[in-house]
C-alpha cells in the first residue's frame, strides 16, 4: 500500500498551545528532523529549537521569580535591616555621650558615627529597598576597606556589627527576589508562543515542499518528520478544545 504525501494545507497554522506545550512540541520536531535533510530544512529545524530555547528561558525566569519573596516577607526583612543599623548607631551615639576624660573611646565613637552615617544619619532607610541595600553595602565596604571593624567591635560590641552583616545578607536576597519578580511580571510568554508557532509552520511547510511524490522513502521521511505535530494535534483533540489550561499558563493561538 502506497503512502500518501502529507497535505500542506493541514500545516498552514500552528496548533493552539501553551508555552510548555510549545516547547515540548518544538523539541520533538527538532529531534524528528531527518539527519540527511536539506540545508534549508535543517536551518528551519534549528530555528524551531532556538525559539524553544528562548521560550524556555523566559518561562524559567517567570516561574522562579514569581515564587520569590512576598510583600509581607519583604517588609519583615526591611524592618530587621533597619533595626540592625539603628541599634549600631544608637550604641555608638550612647558611647559618644560618655565623658571623654574618663572614657577615651568616646571621641572615637563620635568619629565613627560621622564616618559611617554622616550628617544624614539613617535617612537612607526611608529610601526604596534597592537604594537602602546599595547605601548599606557602601557603608559596609568602607568599614572593611578602612579597617573600622576592630574599633566598632571594641566600642559597640561585636554582636552589633555581626547583626548588621547578617541582616544585610538577607536584605540583598530580598532585593534580588523583588527585582526578579518585577522582571518576571513583564515577561510576555504569548510572544514566545507565537514565535514558536511561526517557526513550526515554516518548518512544516518546508517539509511538505521537500516531498517527492514519486518516491515513497521521501514521503515516509516527511511523515516521520511531521509525526510529532500530528500527534500533538490528535492529543489536543482528544482532550477537548474547551479544556482550561493549568494555572499560570497561557493557551495561545499562534499567528
Amino acid at each position: 500500500m502506497s503512502l500518501d504525501p502529507p497535505d500542506p494545507t493541514l500545516y498552514v497554522r500552528a496548533p493552539i498551545m501553551t508555552a510548555e506545550g510549545g516547547i515540548t512540541l518544538c523539541r520533538a520536531l527538532f529531534a524528528a528532523c531527518p539527519k540527511d535533510a536539506s540545508t534549508a530544512l535543517l536551518k528551519s529545524a534549528a530555528k524551531i529549537n532556538t525559539a524553544a530555547d528562548k521560550a524556555q528561558t523566559a518561562l524559567a525566569i517567570r516561574q522562579k521569580a514569581l515564587g520569590k519573596v512576598s510583600d509581607d516577607a519583604a517588609r519583615l526583612v526591611d524592618q530587621a535591616g533597619d533595626t540592625s543599623w539603628s541599634a549600631l548607631r544608637m550604641r555608638l551615639l550612647a558611647f559618644a555621650d560618655l565623658p571623654i576624660a574618663k572614657y577615651q573611646d568616646a571621641k572615637r565613637a563620635a568619629e565613627l558615627v560621622t564616618i559611617l552615617f554622616g550628617p544624614d544619619g539613617l535617612s537612607f532607610l526611608k529610601e526604596t529597598y534597592p537604594v537602602q541595600w546599595s547605601t548599606a553595602d557602601t557603608i559596609l565596604k568602607r568599614i572593611d576597606e578602612e579597617g573600622l571593624e576592630k574599633d566598632i567591635d571594641r566600642i559597640a560590641g561585636k554582636v552589633f556589627l555581626d547583626n548588621v552583616r547578617a541582616q544585610h545578607e538577607q536584605y540583598g536576597a530580598m532585593v534580588q527576589g523583588i527585582l526578579l519578580r518585577e522582571q518576571a511580571e513583564g515577561v510576555n510568554l504569548a510572544d514566545h508562543v507565537r514565535a514558536m508557532g511561526r517557526a513550526i509552520v515554516e518548518y512544516a511547510t518546508k517539509v511538505c515542499a521537500s516531498v517527492d511524490e514519486d518516491d515513497e522513502s521521501s514521503i515516509a521521511s516527511a511523515r516521520s518528520a511531521l509525526r510529532p505535530l500530528d500527534a500533538y494535534r490528535e492529543a489536543a483533540a482528544r482532550r477537548g478544545s474547551n479544556e482550561k489550561p493549568p494555572a499560570g499558563t497561557e493557551s495561545i493561538q499562534p499567528d
